[in-house]
């Protein structure tokens, strides 16, 4: 599936989502920040929760923490402006940004971190371990076929991207070979994670 059919997707697949009383990208921010309920309360009211696509691009990068935060609801309301981004939807805004120097200072969201981080914990070792991956579960607990699809499809497109650069004419240069791709640990990680979001469609 190319990018523009994925982005297709993910508008038809997360069509409908709301917030409801899932956790919002600035209170996930006061969570992160250690702040009182009473203060993420206050955050809360300027948070968008009918429609994800009117969320301001320059929010997510303020708020990237704010997908460590989430609860299941806010996850899979947010999930789809975040997956977008990841795919350049927004280039021409974000290169606005960067431009104007609005968010220098921010930390560009990386959601295919977060789809990936589950692996860490298949196989706990302990408690602890088996606690974060129950949270992690349950964080990704709500999402549909479709959407589930929709993050394996980000994970495809970053494989072939990696394919592509072993493939590339200055890797070739390095002497380097096409078939040092599947040596490639961010492409063995990119695997793992499309298999393990497969398990998760029923």
């Amino acid at each position: 599936m190319n990018k523009e059919a994925l982005i297709h997707k993910i508008y038809e697949a997360f069509r409908d989502v709301k917030l409801e009383n899932g956790i919002g990208l600035w209170e996930a921010q006061g969570h992160d920040d250690r702040l009182s309920a009473e203060k993420c309360a206050e955050l809360r009211e300027k948070d968008e929760k009918e429609d994800w696509k009117k969320i301001p691009i320059i929010d997510l990068y303020k708020c990237s923490s704010s997908l460590s935060f989430f609860d299941a609801k806010g996850l899979r309301f947010h999930l789809p402006i975040f997956l977008l981004l990841d795919l350049d939807h927004f280039e021409k805004e974000e290169d606005e940004l960067h431009s104007d120097g609005l968010v220098a200072s921010c930390s560009v969201p990386d959601i295919v971190f977060h789809l990936l981080l589950g692996l860490r914990y298949v196989n706990p070792k302990d408690s602890i371990e088996r606690g974060i991956r129950e949270h992690y579960n349950e964080r990704f607990s709500l999402l549909t076929n479709p959407q589930i699809e929709c993050m394996i499809e980000i994970l495809r497109i970053r494989m072939k991207e990696i394919e592509e650069h072993y493939n590339s004419k200055y890797v070739e240069q390095l002497v380097a070979s096409p078939i040092a791709t599947k040596d490639d640990e961010n492409y063995k990680k990119l695997k793992k994670g499309i298999k393990y979001w497969k398990t998760r469609i029923v």
